[in-house]
């Protein structure tokens, strides 16, 4: 048996999605089972550097974890040959940027979604991954979800036989951040640093539709801002300048209809 250590480059997980789902119930969770047995009974063991632009954060993170390495030079860590992996969880802006960097470093990539604020930006990262013949993926996690699970398998038994339409909600409660502390980070709600529910969900619900019902041909939306104000991290009010909601009708493959309504607003 031989233990082989996979070095992961974690650029911004210092956020709490990174932070809670990518750090802690990912990485850290397979490092505390004693890594991964492979089916020689090797094992594959992942060691995080975590990455991002606030020391002081990075380090009680890694500390809190038991982790000994972190930095705030990136580049020094594409530049070095231990890590294979790089991972992209920073906010949606300077995604696209850091990937393309990774990329050409010869990392493997896996990142969230979404990849870039654009279609093109988007098909960019993916098209220079195929050329450099490296692995890459993108978070899909809710296909993994139970309830999804248990649907797929139910659509698949033919139990609904022909469907002709579809309505989806989603959406919780989602503190101002006044008298109780939000549960997203304010930057969600800021157009200019690439929030909204349209751009931060519907790279979900595009995967989601195309794996249960078929291909989008389709579609035509409604976004916009309920609520004009909260309080950020540091207890200032501020504008909010991107959709909170979103209101879509899809067409798929084969003439199936499907109405989504997304909400992340609720008082």
């Amino acid at each position: 048996m031989a233990v082989k250590k996979i070095g992961i480059i974690m650029n911004g997980v210092t956020g709490r999605m990174g932070t809670n789902q990518h750090l802690i119930r990912s990485i850290i969770a397979i490092r505390n089972q004693g890594g991964i047995t492979l089916p020689n009974n090797d094992i594959i063991m992942p060691d995080p550097i975590l990455v991002g632009r606030n020391e002081k954060k990075l380090q009680a993170l890694a500390e809190q974890h038991e982790l000994t390495n972190w930095s705030t030079d990136l580049e020094a860590c594409l530049d070095d040959s231990y890590y294979e992996i790089y991972f992209d969880a920073q906010t949606t802006d300077r995604r696209a940027e850091s990937i393309k960097r990774a990329i050409q470093a010869g990392k493997h990539i896996y990142c969230e979604k979404p990849t870039a604020t654009n279609l093109e930006g988007a098909l960019e990262i993916a098209l220079l991954a195929k050329e450099a013949g490296v692995k890459n993926g993108v978070v899909q996690d809710k296909l993994f979800l139970p309830g999804l699970l248990k649907l797929k398998r139910v659509i698949d038994s033919g139990f609904f036989g022909r469907i002709l339409s579809v309505r989806m909600e989603f959406g919780y409660w989602v503190f101002e951040g006044d008298w109780q502390p939000g549960q997203r980070p304010s930057w969600n709600y800021r157009k200019e640093d690439s929030g909204g529910m349209i751009v931060d969900m519907f790279a979900h619900w595009r995967y989601v539709l195309d794996n249960l019902f078929g291909n989008v041909s389709a579609v035509s939306c409604l976004g916009t801002t309920h609520i004009p104000e909260r309080v950020d991290e540091e207890g200032n009010t501020y504008k909010c300048t991107a959709d909170d909601a979103a209101y879509a009708t899809f067409e798929l493959e084969g003439g199936l209809s499907l109405s989504v309504t997304l909400l992340g607003r609720f008082e």
